[in-house]
């Protein structure tokens, strides 16, 4: 590695929800290997958060955003990543999500909102907390 300094990123996640159902996928990156998460990425330049919620969504499944409303903000440093982290939950057309991204999502898949698989990556993690608590904001 360099001597450049790390400097924390912009990171958008999607919480899709139907019929009282998430849609995680395991991802297969190395950035949260192996845990589950919902669709997102990073902010490009220009980009309104929404429009990357939106695109980052379409990208991944192939699912249309619909509706989409504020869930939260984090402060998430982990897998020695720092990423300012804004989270929205979404509502999206009917159809079911495809994998777009073989080289980094294994499975689309609708879960109960009580019975989640485990690990979950940690952006979803908090995000999750804030959906149940009302918690905008994980420091």
């Amino acid at each position: 590695m360099t001597n450049q300094k790390k400097q924390p990123q912009i990171g958008v996640g999607v919480m899709i929800m139907r019929d009282g159902k998430l849609l995680l996928g395991q991802r297969k990156s190395s950035l949260g290997q192996s845990t589950y998460a919902w669709t997102g990425g990073h902010l490009e330049f220009g980009e309104t958060l929404e429009e990357c919620a939106k695109r980052e969504t379409f990208e991944e499944t192939r699912l249309v955003v619909t509706s989409l409303k504020f869930l939260c903000m984090s402060n998430v440093i982990s897998y020695d990543k720092h990423y300012l982290d804004v989270e929205f939950v979404a509502e999206v057309e009917s159809g079911e999500p495809q994998i777009m991204e073989p080289d980094k999502i294994v499975s689309w898949r609708w879960y109960e909102l009580d019975d989640l698989p485990s690990p979950l990556f940690k952006a979803a993690e908090l995000a999750l907390q804030s959906y149940r608590t009302g918690q905008f904001y994980n420091p």
